[in-house]
């Protein structure tokens, strides 16, 4: 079901309304949501200016519940975790944020009926001027400085884990243990005319590094833990025109607590992923936005050693993000020049990848 057929004019004019317009056109949003619950988003235009609309579904209606194993398949039907983003707005985490960053200006939340929640919010209009490094740092430290808040108040919505590093097992157990490493496992895969020429340098390291990971997961229920907004990349980190030297942060990632410095790495890959910082970016750019992070803790009043920080980076980037940086749907496609690009790109990101997680201590 498209996200048309679930949000209904009466309720698009009652948000137009109460934006102050009349009249108003509906424009679908072109963007790879990527979490089970959003099923999309669109753009509603008219004499009152803009409004972003979002919709989250419950989990029995995300195509993907089937690969889920059964007992994690269970635990979601049943639970309404779906709507934690809905939760989030509608707490007190905005309040808390520090000087620099906010939420959007929520206009409704409203409950579309069959597991469908609507959240209307401000369309932030967003400076084209690309990140650079000093812009990476005050995102890392603002970050930093409002786990710290949100975690003294305890203000995530009831729905968080408070379970040390307990979203990163279950990133594992649900997605990494039943779908990315068979693939990876797989000689078909490695059989791909764009993977074949990396099996040498890539494959045994995958492996050696998949057996690793319950000790690191071990490793990062040790370390200190905070409150986090669980996917703060640059793409959900919007950059105002009238104000670029401060955030908007959005999309907030059903999460809990996790390991200090964890919200770093999607802030480190999420322009990688999107192509536009090479992996060759990455090493330099990880130290300042690490530095950064830890000043930000210290501006709050916590201390925490910068290598725990930098291994929360580490461990939460590769359970995330390098078993995950090839897009295996995309290789059924007929072949082109852009694929191809594409693909050894995200080789080179999975290069970068492995080698960090290879040397993590567990």
């Amino acid at each position: 079901m498209g996200i048309l057929e679930v949000l209904p004019r009466e309720h698009i004019e009652a948000w137009v309304r109460a934006a102050g317009g009349r009249d108003w056109r509906v424009e679908l949003v072109d963007y790879p949501f990527g979490t089970p619950t959003t099923l999309g988003a669109v753009r509603l235009y008219g004499d009152f200016g803009s409004l972003f609309v979002k919709v989250i579904r419950g989990y029995r209606h995300w195509p993907g519940m089937a690969l889920m194993p059964a007992e994690l398949r269970t635990q979601a039907l049943a639970s309404d975790l779906w709507r934690y983003e809905a939760d989030l707005y509608a707490g007190g985490v905005g309040a808390l944020l520090p000087p620099g960053l906010r939420l959007p200006i929520v206009h409704a939340v409203t409950d579309l009926g069959d597991d469908h929640v609507a959240i209307v919010l401000e369309d932030v209009r967003v400076t084209d001027e690309p990140w650079d490094s000093s812009r990476f740092a005050r995102a890392a430290g603002l970050l930093a400085r409002a786990a710290v808040r949100i975690t003294r108040a305890d203000a995530l919505p009831p729905s968080a884990s408070r379970v040390p590093a307990a979203m990163l097992e279950l990133f594992y157990v649900s997605r990494l243990a039943p779908v990315e490493l068979p693939a990876w496992a797989d000689d078909r895969t490695w059989a791909h005319p764009l993977l074949a020429p990396w099996e040498k340098e890539l494959r045994s390291d995958l492996e050696a590094l998949a057996e690793r990971i319950p000790a690191i997961l071990d490793r990062l229920r040790s370390l200190p833990q905070l409150m986090v907004h669980g996917d703060p990349s640059p793409q959900n980190l919007l950059v105002p025109v009238d104000a670029p030297d401060t955030f908007v942060a959005i999309d907030w990632s059903l999460g809990g607590i996790a390991p200090a410095g964890d919200d770093l790495g999607q802030l480190l890959i999420g322009l990688a992923h999107a192509g536009q910082l090479a992996a060759n970016d990455l090493p330099a750019l990880r130290e300042t936005i690490v530095d950064s992070f830890q000043a930000g803790l210290v501006r709050e009043g916590l201390a925490i050693p910068r290598a725990d920080i930098a291994y929360g980076l580490d461990g939460g980037v590769l359970l995330r993000s390098t078993f995950t940086a090839v897009p295996f749907p995309r290789l059924s496609e007929p072949m082109t020049a852009e694929l191809a690009t594409l693909v050894q790109e995200r080789l080179r990101l999975t290069r970068y990848l492995v080698d960090i997680g290879l040397r993590l201590p567990t």
